[in-house]
């Protein structure tokens, strides 16, 4: 299982200035295919600096374990938060 891609990010209005949430659509390979699905996630950042990714619930017809692929999203959300890319 790897991530591809996340695309169509859009950022929702929120009123909490620590923590934002995201909609977007993860592209991954999963078993040789590419399987695109909605996603949604969250990230605060602490008082300190620290940062805490959040993912959402993942769609029921997805055919793979679930913690592998929220672990990976929220390594690849991360690499994409450091090189600024999120809206």
């Amino acid at each position: 299982m790897k991530v591809l891609d996340i695309r169509s990010i859009s950022k929702e209005d929120g009123y909490i200035y620590y923590m934002n949430k995201y909609k977007a659509t993860a592209v991954l390979e999963i078993l040789s295919q590419e399987v695109s699905l909605p996603i949604n996630f969250s990230i605060e950042i602490s008082p300190f600096g620290k940062k805490t990714i959040e993912v959402g619930a993942l769609p029921d017809d997805l055919n793979y374990p679930v913690m592998p692929v929220k672990k990976s999203l929220k390594i690849f959300i991360d690499d994409m938060s450091k090189k600024g890319t999120l809206p």
